[in-house]
């Protein structure tokens, strides 16, 4: 049996190579050219298939192309010689009504002028009717063939097919390339001033570098001018982000307000956690304005301890990211401008009646989520010996003293742990008198193991943080309306009749969202808890403190879920903030910077932005599980019984991967028009 199974698979194996040889064959050889990328390259017309290759792939503006039209006889798939055909291509522009673009490809949203159709002779490879013409406009383009004569059989009128093709930036020092070479430069200059660092220490690897030992560094952050040099420039950017949005033209596509505020800082914020933590904070206005507030009204009152922990910025930043999808915030340059308006007036207002930064520690809607995502940064700001704090220590990091004000975070930098609430202000720096202060780096996302420190409101908003970024990527689905829809169809009849449709449908969004990350998806990992604590047997810890533990685990997985989410709005809408500067400097300012472009390509290609959002999502679900074994090991005495535990989890988080990979490979429509 098992020697006829083998000769099966030998023989099912040759005559799958000899079948694959002739069909590949039988299709011709392509040379040098091949499908373009984006839309339909492949059209079947009587018997006739005709494939649209350019070469290069992709065609550049400014050099010479071959538009091919590759022509096969269906079935036998052999070239067809010597037919008449002809193709001529012309760029297309968008109408000027649809700023709201979704689909580069939809035909009818494009405007395309006369164009000319020329003849397409054969050139070089059988069937490959070829128009050599140099393309001078980058972006999308109509190709047009039409066939008149195909194997003695003539076409009257011709048959006419239409193919959309992208014509890429000329080559040479693309933006993409600019960013990619200024990314080696750093790297490479960065690699040679640590190697010098080193060598003029001791070269112990086992032993941090601390880089407060820069000296050009330590004079920066110890400058008393170090916070204000960024914090004054971006209250007056936010002044100026405040008044386009109220004043300047209500499209939220051509508005340099929602571009600034939702595609170019809030996903590029996301980027800014892992590299370098909370730094973000010390420049953010809404802390400088909350500082500010409370270093003029001098309040020694703290604020109710009930309320210090994450629960009030975990339901704000709900509400703001539902807000974002049943009011259209990021389309509203008007709400965008109330939203900061709103913002501003809470962060002075608590500055005002409580001490520090209040509201960047307890009410920011983004405290919670920059917090736990920046325990992920290789950066960290700690007490170097701790013998010497206990030695000579009086507090100074903390209360201040005349070289700095302390911790506006309410951070003990002798105690502290981890990056959560640590936003790089440098005042303890400043302020410690033995100068026992390090800046080191450290290993990818230390704090979410290394730390002793767990809390409920914590874990419970890594988990939230998973549920709303899966929610959102699935909003913007095609198919998401639709669904909705036939959700709506359970509110009873009755009610349902009381209401308009885009009450009832709101209702349901709004209702999937809110359970569905506040609920359901806090609800599976309960499950996982319970069955982690039946695994454990008399050695478990209990549901809460499961939950509570293992639950930081999901923290990469949301962070990369928001990455991968945010890299698609960065990359490929990002550009479209140039004409909107444009626009906005030739109408309010003396200096002519050209006329707006706003057909704007992404900054790279869809495909590379594909590979970076599975690279990201995969990432997540690695260090997850790393995670969660260290988690359950330090939870368990047994490291045995650590990683039978962790299996639930394990496969929650699975779960939750797959399900955002799903998401990211389905059709998705874009914030507003690039």
């Amino acid at each position: 049996m098992t020697k006829g199974f083998f000769v099966s698979v030998i023989v099912w194996l040759i005559l799958t190579f000899v079948f694959s040889v002739k069909l590949v064959f039988a299709h011709g050889d392509h040379g040098d050219a091949a499908p373009p990328e984006g839309g339909i390259s492949l059209v079947t017309l009587d018997g006739f298939q005709v494939e649209l290759l350019t070469s290069p792939r992709p065609p550049r503006a400014g050099e010479e192309s071959k538009i091919i039209a590759k022509i096969l006889r269906n079935g036998s798939l052999e070239p067809v010689r010597d037919g008449k055909v002809l193709i001529g291509v012309s760029p297309v522009r968008l109408p000027d009504n649809s700023s709201e673009q979704k689909n580069p490809y939809a035909q009818s949203r494009y405007v395309v002028d006369p164009f000319p159709l020329l003849p397409a002779p054969e050139v070089v490879w059988a069937g490959s009717y070829t128009l050599v013409r140099q393309l001078d406009r980058r972006g999308p383009h109509l190709v047009r063939i039409a066939l008149q004569e195909l194997d003695g059989r003539s076409f009257n009128p011709p048959a006419v097919l239409e193919f959309y093709l992208n014509i890429a930036p000329p080559s040479g020092w693309t933006p993409g390339l600019i960013f990619l070479a200024m990314m080696a430069l750093a790297i490479g200059f960065g690699g040679i001033y640590w190697v010098v660092l080193r060598s003029h220490s001791p070269f112990d690897l086992s032993v941090p570098l601390n880089l407060l030992g820069i000296r050009w560094l330590d004079r920066v952050v110890r400058w008393r001018g170090f916070q204000p040099v960024f914090q004054i420039p971006l209250v007056l950017l936010t002044v100026l982000i405040t008044l386009l949005g109220f004043f300047d033209l209500q499209d939220g596509a051509k508005n340099l307000a929602t571009k600034l505020t939702w595609i170019l800082w809030w996903p590029g914020i996301i980027f800014t956690f892992i590299l370098v933590g909370r730094l973000w904070c010390v420049m953010c206005p809404f802390g400088t304005l909350n500082e500010w507030g409370a270093t003029l009204a001098k309040s020694s009152r703290m604020f109710p301890k009930f309320l210090r922990n994450l629960w009030l910025a975990t339901l704000f930043f709900l509400v703001l990211t539902w807000a974002d999808e049943q009011l259209g915030i990021i389309r509203s340059p008007q709400m965008t401008a109330w939203l900061i308006l709103a913002l501003a007036v809470l962060a002075i207002a608590t500055g005002l009646f409580f001490q520090r930064r209040t509201f960047c520690r307890y009410l920011c809607p983004i405290t919670g989520l920059q917090g736990l995502y920046s325990m992920a940064s290789p950066i960290e700001l700690r007490a170097e010996h701790r013998n010497r704090c206990l030695k000579d220590c009086h507090q100074d990091c903390y209360r201040g003293n005349e070289k700095g004000t302390g911790c506006p975070m309410f951070e003990f930098p002798m105690t502290m742990q981890r990056n959560t609430y640590c936003n790089f202000c440098f005042e303890c720096v400043k302020s410690c008198p033995p100068g026992n202060m390090t800046l080191r780096a450290r290993p990818f996302g230390k704090d979410l193991w290394a730390s002793g420190r767990h809390w409920l409101d914590e874990s419970y908003l890594a988990v939230a943080l998973v549920g709303i970024t899966t929610i959102v990527s699935a909003q913007m689905l095609t198919g998401w309306s639709l669904w909705m829809s036939q959700m709506a169809r359970l509110i009873p009849l009755p009610v349902r009749v009381l209401m308009k449709p885009v009450t009832y449908l709101t209702v349901t969004e709004s209702a999937v969202f809110f359970v569905g990350s506040l609920i359901v998806f806090p609800l599976f990992v309960v499950l996982a808890a319970r069955i982690t604590d039946k695994f454990a047997g008399e050695q478990g810890k209990g549901v809460k403190r499961t939950f509570v533990t293992l639950g930081y685990m999901f923290i990469p997985v949301g962070l990369t879920m928001h990455l991968a989410h945010n890299a698609s709005h960065l990359f490929m809408e990002g550009p479209g903030i140039v004409p909107a500067l444009q626009r906005t400097l030739n109408r309010y300012t003396p200096f002519a910077v050209g006329e707006p472009n706003w057909q704007v390509l992404p900054l790279v290609s869809s495909e590379v932005v594909y590979w970076l959002q599975m690279l990201f999502i995969l990432a997540g679900l690695f260090f997850s599980v790393v995670v969660g074994y260290r988690l359950a090991r330090d939870l368990f005495e047994q490291h045995r019984l650590a990683g039978k535990a962790l299996i639930p989890f394990a496969v929650l988080s699975l779960l939750f991967t797959l399900t955002n990979l799903y998401l990211l490979n389905q059709p998705m429509g874009m914030r507003h028009g690039m």
